[in-house]
């Protein structure tokens, strides 16, 4: 069996995703370097949840779920800007979170799937403190899988959901699939339903 972690969005033979950024947790060998193309050189100011919700959402009748969003987001930025890089990874957290919610409105998404989504990243940012053994990572997928099939959810969904992750949400928010993989999300039964109905909803892949 393959060295690589094993996840149900993300399996062995597929490319592997970008590791920037990594959220919440302090710098772990070199998975916790970020490299964001459009940042500026140098240190960075602390972000503040407020300033990016600010910036995104200029008008005062904010959605309620976005604002949420750009609040979890705006926290994992924040506390990584002391990983000693310069501010590299915080800007991309910032950039990746920027480029999710741009494309959620754009396309239409509800809003309250999108948090949903981010919230159990959330939840589970404490399993990015440290690098999920091979073990660890097989059983979580196994898990995963355990529940996926007592959810009647078919391997052609399953496949569907990591394309979309890999094809789509990769390219507008790198870092995605590392995140997901790293935190075990990408194996939550949650994340599997959100991931695979907006997939669908819009008729990825067709």
């Amino acid at each position: 069996m393959s060295d690589d972690p094993a996840h149900l969005l993300f399996p062995n033979d597929a490319p592997k995703p970008q590791q920037p950024p990594a959220v919440s947790a302090p710098a772990v060998a070199d998975a916790s370097k970020a490299v964001s193309p459009a940042s500026p050189a140098g240190p960075v100011a602390a972000t503040k949840p407020d300033d990016v919700a600010a910036k995104l959402f200029k008008d005062d009748a904010v959605d309620s779920n976005a604002k949420a969003v750009t609040e979890i987001l705006g926290g994992f930025a924040a506390s990584a800007i002391g990983d000693g890089d310069g501010g590299e990874r915080a800007r991309a957290i910032e950039a990746a979170g920027d480029g999710l919610i741009a494309d959620a409105m754009a396309s239409g998404t509800d809003t309250k799937e999108l948090f949903a989504v981010v919230n159990v990243i959330h939840e589970l940012q404490a399993n990015s403190l440290t690098e999920p053994t091979a073990e660890q990572a097989v059983q979580r997928m196994t898990e995963g899988l355990e529940v996926c099939r007592a959810e009647n959810i078919a391997d052609a969904d399953l496949d569907l959901g990591r394309r979309f992750v890999m094809e789509h949400l990769e390219k507008i928010a790198p870092g995605t699939a590392y995140t997901l993989e790293r935190t075990g999300a990408g194996n939550d039964i949650r994340v599997i339903r959100a991931v695979i109905a907006e997939a669908k909803r819009r008729g990825f892949g067709r």
